[in-house]
C-alpha cells in the first residue's frame, strides 16, 4: 500500500477544499493506505531564500521552522496530494511558499514521486493550475494518479482516495 503525504493549503480549516480532503482520505484509508495530512495554514513556513545553503549542505535547509516536519513527511511518502482553494487562477501562497521550499528536500532527493491534486474554486476555470503543475512536475518526471476538481465531489475525491495503491 502507498504512504500519502496532503499537503493542505486553504486557509479554512473546514472549507470545501476540507471536504474533499477528508472524502480522498476515506477513499485511500479503506484500501490500507497510509495518510499523513499537514494543514500548512496552522504552520511557520518561512519562504525560500534562494540562499543555495540547501546544496551546500546535502539537502538540508538553513531555515530552522516548520518545513523541516514537511521535510520528513514529504521524504516519507509515495504519493504528494496538493490541496488548495484557487486564489488568481492557481494555489494559495500558504502551499506555493511550501513547493518552493521543496527545493531543498528535491536536491538530492532519489525518491520517484506520484501526485494528486484537489482544487475548490467559485469558478471551473483551473486552466492555470493544471500548467503549474505540470510544468512542476515535469521537471521532477512525476506521475500525476489524477485531479478533482471542483466542490462538491466528494465521491469523485473518495473514488480517486481508493484507487490509489
Amino acid at each position: 500500500m502507498a504512504k500519502i503525504v496532503i499537503l493542505n493549503g486553504s486557509p479554512r480549516r473546514n472549507g470545501k477544499t476540507a471536504s474533499l480532503v477528508k472524502a480522498f482520505v476515506e477513499g485511500a484509508e479503506s484500501v490500507g493506505n497510509e495518510v499523513k495530512e499537514l494543514y500548512l495554514q496552522g504552520m511557520n513556513i518561512g519562504g525560500c531564500l534562494a540562499c543555495e545553503g540547501c546544496q551546500r549542505n546535502g539537502g538540508t535547509c538553513v531555515q530552522k521552522d516548520d518545513m523541516q516536519i514537511v521535510s520528513e513527511a514529504f521524504l516519507w511518502a509515495d504519493v504528494v496530494v496538493f490541496a488548495s482553494p484557487q486564489y488568481w487562477g492557481t494555489i494559495t501562497g500558504q502551499l506555493k511558499i511550501v513547493i518552493d521550499r521543496l527545493y531543498s528536500v528535491l536536491f538530492g532527493s532519489p525518491k520517484v514521486k506520484q501526485f494528486v491534486v484537489i482544487m475548490t474554486a467559485r469558478g471551473n476555470m483551473y486552466d492555470m493550475t493544471e500548467d503549474f503543475f505540470s510544468i512542476f512536475t515535469r521537471f521532477l518526471d512525476w506521475k500525476n494518479l489524477g485531479n478533482v476538481f471542483g466542490a462538491g465531489k466528494e465521491a469523485e475525491a473518495r473514488i480517486l482516495g481508493a484507487s490509489i495503491r
